[in-house]
């Protein structure tokens, strides 16, 4: 058996792993490098604790409250377009309680292996830069904690095998020093992780190599479709016949699948993200910062990663270095003395529109009346994490030719 993978970022590659794994002849094709499209534009967060549907009760409000503000976290603009709108439709029905509480159902038990699998990749000879500390959540006002507290008061009753340590200002800054005066009150969850997400994906494509996967990069592809049995697969340089496909392309998806007659409600949502190297104490954790809502997460030990911003919809991933700027001068308000080394750096930062669903559950499986055509994208915020989960499940589909019980929630049926 024989399956290209349709798009390199962490998602197709842990898919291939996966399938790999499994003895399949795997060919993975990217439009560009692989690992550098919105892959790389993340906190590098592994986080169950926060494996939570973005479509939850309320959200609808916030989302256009923050439209109107400049630096606001989460923005949903309206727009009169047609696509859109449907997706707004759905996105609104998706927040329903009932509706919310599935999501984080399904995202639980898909999150199930994630750490297991995690320790999988490094065994198996995949090397990257993972940190087992956990992820600090700071408020500057204690306030600002109730609905972190809330949520795993939630998670636990539902099988939740995580939990998190409230502490104060002054418990905070014994565990890490870095942390600013300014923070009154805060939390440590207990099972999440960060990685270098570029280490991630560039360790996955050596190995990958080493075990005798093709990737082929800078490939566009023009054209999927089905030959017989089998399909065939386009670029500018090669045709490739493979057994099955997997479309693993994010936001960009609806550009091939229009191609056999499929369109999926994904949107990107545009995120951003800065690499700096600094002066003084750097955090020794992931930090969430609960007012802006962004991410800091030390790396290699002399960078600091800071990562937000979900805006709804994107149009392309054009960096907005105000943004960038914005973001940093944000998250340095929460840290002692740390402060950017680099000259120039308020015109530095990257951009990526990560794949957003309208229930916020990605779509994993088999696309229906296509044999031997399957999807992996729509992981909203989540990709990094739920990557080898998803990676997991396609790869037993295209093996046991069924699609197993977990996967249901996230099948194309009904939902597309």
């Amino acid at each position: 058996m024989s399956v290209a993978v349709v798009g390199g970022g962490v998602v197709g590659l842990c898919t291939a792993w996966s399938l790999q794994q499994r003895g399949v002849e795997v060919h993975i094709i990217d439009a560009g490098t692989v690992g550098h499209g919105a892959s790389a534009v993340n906190a590098g967060w592994i986080t169950p604790s926060l494996s939570t549907p973005l479509a939850a009760p309320g959200i609808i409000r916030t989302g256009v409250q923050q439209a109107l503000k400049p630096h606001g976290a989460l923005v949903i603009r309206p727009s009169l377009d047609l696509s859109w709108s449907k997706w707004l439709w759905k996105f609104r029905a998706a927040t329903s309680r009932n509706n919310y509480v599935y999501g984080v159902k399904s995202l639980m038990r898909l999150n199930d292996r994630t750490l297991d699998l995690f320790d999988a990749l490094a065994a198996d000879g995949v090397e990257f830069e993972m940190h087992k500390a956990g992820i600090l959540a700071l408020a500057r006002d204690k306030a600002h904690m109730a609905w972190f507290s809330q949520l795993f008061a939630e998670l636990v009753p539902l099988g939740f095998k995580g939990s998190i340590s409230e502490l104060s200002g002054r418990e905070i800054r014994e565990i890490d020093p870095a942390v600013g005066s300014v923070v009154s009150a805060g939390a440590l969850t207990s099972i999440d992780r960060h990685v270098s997400p570029t280490s991630l994906t560039a360790g996955l494509a050596v190995r990958l190599r080493k075990a005798g996967v093709r990737i082929t990069e800078n490939a566009p592809v023009r054209e999927i479709r089905p030959e017989g049995k089998a399909w065939r697969v386009t670029t500018a340089q090669e045709s490739v016949s493979a057994s099955a496909v997997v479309v693993a392309l994010g936001a960009h998806i609806n550009s091939l699948l229009g191609q056999v007659g499929v369109r999926l409600p994904v949107f990107g949502a545009k995120g951003y993200s800065i690499d700096l190297k600094g002066y003084g104490q750097t955090p020794k954790h992931a930090l969430y910062l609960m007012e802006p809502k962004l991410g800091a997460s030390p790396l290699n030990g002399d960078r600091l990663r800071i990562a937000g911003v979900f805006e709804l919809p994107g149009k392309d991933s054009r960096p907005s270095f105000a943004r960038t700027r914005q973001i940093t001068e944000d998250a340095l308000a929460y840290l002692q003395d740390w402060v950017p080394a680099e000259a120039g750096w308020e015109g530095k930062g990257t951009a990526g529109l990560r794949p957003a669903t309208p229930d916020s559950l990605p779509f994993l499986g088999p696309v229906p009346n296509h044999d031997g055509l399957f999807v992996a994208t729509g992981h909203g915020m989540l990709g990094l994490t739920l990557a080898p989960a998803s990676g997991e499940l396609i790869a037993d589909m295209i093996v046991e030719h069924k699609v197993p019980e977990s996967a249901l929630p996230f099948q194309l049926a009904g939902r597309a």
